[in-house]
């Protein structure tokens, strides 16, 4: 039998971030407690284990990948709204940021590059139908277990830009790399 489809990519929905506050978590010596502006009203407040990879003043005013609409989790009782992504190489020793392109700014949603397009085509063509990209809600996410079923696809190609089963990643027209993981995880 064929395994089943993957979800599409924009069953997520990935934004670009700024991080604006960052402290060590106070009760956990591997996150950091994050305010990220992802383009709403209010930043965010996520939780991420990367204390082992990164410092505090690593953090402050970076640009990240966020995954938005998973439901919020107590890490070490931190309410952690959201995911920071990144690349890891197999043996997890380097762990970094996939980067936007530069001129991406926060709010910018990351689609792979054939529904970028589509949402392209949509937008400068006056009659078309809207390209469906609606992310899932936070509890489709938890209940069909999408992020986890994604996982495998999810990837860095040679040349380290990150893809979802062999497509590329975009945003503002341009691709998400992370700076040296090559054939890498991203979660």
């Amino acid at each position: 039998d064929a395994p089943p489809p993957l979800p599409k990519f924009s069953s997520l929905d990935v934004r670009v971030g700024k991080i604006v506050e960052v402290w060590e978590h106070p009760d956990s010596d591997k996150l950091f407690c994050e305010k990220i502006d992802v383009g709403e009203p209010e930043p965010r407040e996520i939780a991420s284990g990367l204390r082992a990879y990164y410092s505090v003043d690593d953090l402050k005013d970076r640009s990240v990948l966020v995954v938005c609409n998973l439901k919020p989790a107590k890490l070490a009782g931190f309410p952690s709204a959201g995911m920071v992504w990144c690349a890891s190489s197999e043996d997890k020793s380097t762990v970094e940021f996939l980067d936007p392109p530069a001129d991406a700014v926060p709010g910018d949603r990351v689609l792979t590059e054939s529904e970028a397009s589509v949402v392209a085509a949509a937008a400068e063509a006056e009659d078309a139908e809207d390209p469906d990209v609606a992310p899932a809600s936070p509890n489709q996410m938890k209940k069909k277990k999408i992020l986890e079923k994604m996982a495998p696809a999810l990837s860095t190609n040679v040349d380290r830009v990150a893809m979802y089963d062999g497509e590329k990643l975009m945003v503002a027209g341009g691709t998400c790399v992370a700076a040296s993981v090559a054939g890498g995880n991203i979660s």
